[in-house]
């Protein structure tokens, strides 16, 4: 999951409660309005823009590199903060362009995404640690529920489910998380919402109400499993129907059968640049069933410089995926959702 989604927010989780409706709180309508004001900007002012967002990206890549490390801190969260509110920002075409292309930008968007996955790795190991510290299941579930991007991952939840869903006509049974992590929340939110929303329930197709919900966390970090095998047991019931293997990416179906589950997921940090992510999915959807569903995290516009950008359209990922959604969100979900179905 996307932490970096929730940098802006260290230290005041927000206490409202996300709409019911994934887009309920963003006006399409201003977000197009933004972009013609924008659009018409006088040329002088639109460079000083683009100078402005270079400089700021390239000067907080060399500050983080001074760090003596990337736990949490006062330091790296005023660092990273700044830096997603920079590439969370809504730009025009143009000056995204400009921006991702100059040269000092291009040099150190390599370390900068290394940096920001690092700091993630840290962060929810920091936090899976604090949360295990409660003396019963009770305990452990309020500690995850003020953890500060707790409300975050239920958002992207959501709007994955909502992706997922136009994409089949029955709710999955079986989940596969690919690079889960030391605190796989966006697996129990999947496992909260499978189990127990009204509406999924609904799409649960006949003969199969009574089948388990399963989700398989796999992460090739042993210290990443350890800690999220002891808090899905700590969980107690909530936890009930997590799994867990340690492996890579292209060596999970080796320890479990990928024909098994009906989607997979491939979180935002397998795989670096675009060809070593073609080459795991083509790994990963090979041991898939036909007709199941691949769900990749991606990026657009600034938010590249956190997450690399994926594409689906390549000749070979086309012959083997069905692309079937992509949505890019204009709110505090950085990470886009692509949905794609395995084809025969």
């Amino acid at each position: 999951m996307s932490l970096l989604t929730s940098w802006l927010r260290i230290g005041s989780p927000t206490s409202s409660k996300a709409d019911s409706c994934p887009c309920a709180s963003h006006d399409s309508l201003t977000i197009v309005e933004k972009a013609d004001i924008l659009q018409s900007q006088p040329a002088e002012k639109r460079q000083e823009k683009v100078q402005l967002l270079v400089q700021s990206i390239v000067n907080t890549h060399a500050e983080l590199l001074e760090l003596p490390h990337l736990r949490p801190s006062p330091t790296i969260n005023r660092l990273l903060g700044g830096l997603v509110a920079i590439c969370s920002e809504i730009h025009d075409q143009e000056i995204v362009n400009q921006v991702l292309c100059n040269v000092s930008v291009q040099a150190v968007l390599p370390s900068l995404r290394t940096i920001c996955a690092a700091s993630e790795s840290c962060l929810e190991l920091h936090w899976a640690e604090h949360i295990l510290e409660g003396s019963n299941a009770e305990e452990v579930q309020d500690r995850l529920k003020t953890f500060p991007y707790y409300d975050n991952y239920e958002e992207l939840t959501r709007l994955e489910l909502c992706s997922i869903l136009s994409a089949t006509k029955t709710s999955p049974r079986k989940v596969a998380f690919i690079g889960s992590g030391p605190l796989p929340l966006t697996s129990l939110c999947l496992l909260r919402a499978l189990k127990h929303d009204a509406y999924i329930k609904t799409l649960t197709s006949q003969g199969n109400e009574q089948e388990k919900v399963v989700v398989l966390n796999v992460d090739y970090d042993e210290a990443a499993i350890s800690a999220s095998l002891r808090l899905s047991i700590a969980l107690g019931e909530a936890g009930r129907g997590m799994e867990f293997i340690c492996a890579e990416a292209t060596s999970a179906s080796d320890k479990k059968d990928l024909a098994e589950f009906d989607v997979v997921y491939m979180a935002a940090l397998v795989g670096v640049t675009q060809a070593e992510k073609e080459k795991i999915m083509l790994e990963v959807v090979g041991r898939m069933r036909k007709g199941a569903l691949l769900v990749v995290r991606s990026s657009w516009g600034l938010r590249t410089c956190l997450y690399p950008e994926v594409d689906l359209a390549t000749e070979n990922l086309l012959e083997a995926l069905e692309p079937c959604v992509v949505v890019h969100p204009y709110g505090q979900v950085v990470n886009s959702v692509m949905v794609a179905r395995v084809r025969g």
